[in-house]
């Protein structure tokens, strides 16, 4: 008898280790795109209207999709993920390493690992600053994965998928001669907001021995799951431009926490069942991730109501329903992260409301965490504020980098400027830290078409500055600040 219970556990204990020891080493790896710094910058101007020194380019880069071994759903089970490594040319120190987890992603093309679009653009452009930027398609999604359904928002997959992809790369540039240093920092926005927030969890957890973040960004992510991110999934009157995201989640959990479902009286229950018509047939091509129909616009905007009755009234009411119970089991809020850790969210988010945030980070400081601070801006919607965050990152990971001497500053040992009012109404005030003085060459204003709409050409070296913008229309702007080995830029909203 007792032979019989132990040889299970000794069996699992044996092959979990086995996944373990081989978790990120590479299946393949093949080079997508190798392109200059110069290339590179005209792709931005032609894709964005902003010049390459808006965003700090300066290498070339190697762009490589690469897939690895990671962790399937069950955490012991084998599974080949994809993603992409992006690797700068001609970087005169040990590189540092930098995540990017992605957004929703509806389809096998739309994956990181493709090579192309805002995912392909984020990890060259991070690249072409001096790091080696890693992101993962997270599992069962992308082109040349394993195949099965893709765990949209489980977070113990989001973060093994992130992790095993740092140790691909890792292996990687031990293969090839690339130095990279102890430096790591950890990003992502919307879902990638959960994923990273999950990475960061799971290393101060399991791996701290292997991985000591520098530094973490999280933006635009849902950490409360069950409750807030629940309450508006689940609301009556809330409408919203991604409906498909409840859909995905449903789909995720119901796959990922099937054997579950007996437990609550639901066994053999399907995504059909929990959607009205024609929402059910809808749903059968619209997450199907080979099948490039995508017209969620045919969903309602108010997501609540394309459930059956028997299903969106529970959800909707009761806090023990299945779905608010396996959104709980991806909570990230109750926990104390012990790294370097900004929170970002724009108060005017709609698809992952602002109130969540304020409650995970209410309660890391209420547990103890150190150095955990909330970055709120105000008047952008979630797209809008996406790409505010990745300015974020670089201005922020940037104040962090290891000195390169070959780069020029160290902005390890200077403050960042201050720049406000924002929101601004007339005027826009400028303090620059005294160890940008004499390095500073010009001030630019662009608004969110990339049109430059202020120039300050600077001659003179005063670290205070008033710039007039009572004639610019409200809108989006961003402005830019240069000079010998200085490239920042910032969000402004008037």
């Amino acid at each position: 008898m007792i032979h019989k219970i132990l040889l299970p556990l000794i069996l699992t204990l044996f092959f979990s280790s086995l996944a373990w020891a081989d978790r990120g080493d590479i299946d393949f790896i093949r080079l997508l795109e190798s392109q200059d710094a110069a290339a590179l910058g005209e792709d931005i101007q032609e894709g964005t209207g902003f010049a390459a020194s808006f965003l700090g380019i300066q290498y070339d880069v190697n762009l490589y999709i690469v897939g690895y071994e990671t962790l399937d759903f069950d955490g012991v089970s084998p599974t080949i993920a994809t993603g992409l490594i992006c690797i700068p040319i001609g970087f005169d120190c040990d590189l540092p390493m930098l995540t990017y987890g992605h957004g929703l992603t509806l389809k096998n093309s739309g994956a990181p690992s493709v090579g192309n679009g805002t995912n392909a653009f984020i990890a060259k452009g991070m690249a072409s600053n001096g790091y080696i930027a890693v992101l993962p398609d997270y599992i069962h999604l992308g082109q040349e994965c394993d195949p099965g359904k893709q765990g949209f928002m489980h977070a113990e997959t989001e973060a093994n998928a992130t992790i095993d992809l740092i140790r691909a790369a890792r292996n990687y540039c031990e293969e090839q001669g690339i130095v990279y240093s102890d430096q790591l920092f950890i990003s992502g926005y919307s879902q990638g907001g959960h994923s990273s927030m999950a990475t960061c969890k799971m290393i101060q957890e399991k791996h701290s021995e292997e991985f000591d973040i520098t530094a973490a960004i999280p933006g635009g992510g849902t950490f409360d799951l069950s409750g807030i991110a629940a309450d508006s999934l689940a609301s009556p009157t809330r409408t919203t431009g991604e409906p498909h995201a409840l859909c995905l989640v449903v789909r995720s959990y119901m796959h990922i926490y099937q054997d579950s479902l007996k437990n609550y009286g639901y066994e053999g229950l399907t995504i059909d069942d929990l959607f009205r018509s024609p929402y059910d047939s809808l749903l059968n091509m619209i997450l199907d991730q080979d099948n490039e129909f995508g017209n969620t616009s045919l969903l309602d905007e108010v997501p609540n109501r394309m459930l059956e009755d028997e299903f969106r009234i529970p959800f909707q009411n009761d806090p023990d329903y299945f779905m608010r119970k396996f959104l709980g089991y991806n909570n990230l809020y109750d926990w104390a992260p012990q790294m370097k850790m900004r929170i970002f969210h724009s108060r005017a988010d709609v698809e992952n409301p602002y109130p969540n945030v304020e409650k995970a980070y209410a309660r890391f400081l209420e547990l103890g965490a150190p150095d955990v601070e909330l970055k709120t801006i105000e008047g952008l919607g979630h797209a809008e504020a996406g790409i505010i965050h990745v300015l974020e990152l670089k201005n922020y990971f940037a104040s962090m980098k290891a000195a390169c001497p070959a780069v020029g500053l160290d902005m390890q040992t200077a403050n960042p400027p201050r720049i406000y009012p924002n929101p601004f109404e007339e005027d826009i005030l400028l303090e620059l830290p005294t160890e940008w003085q004499n390095r500073i060459r010009s001030i630019e204003l662009y608004n969110a078409n990339g049109q430059l709409m202020k120039l300050i050409e600077v001659k003179d070296h005063r670290l205070n500055w008033q710039i007039k913008a009572n004639d610019l229309q409200n809108g989006l702007y961003f402005l830019s600040i240069k000079g010998d080995g200085i490239e920042w830029t910032e969000a402004l909203v008037k």
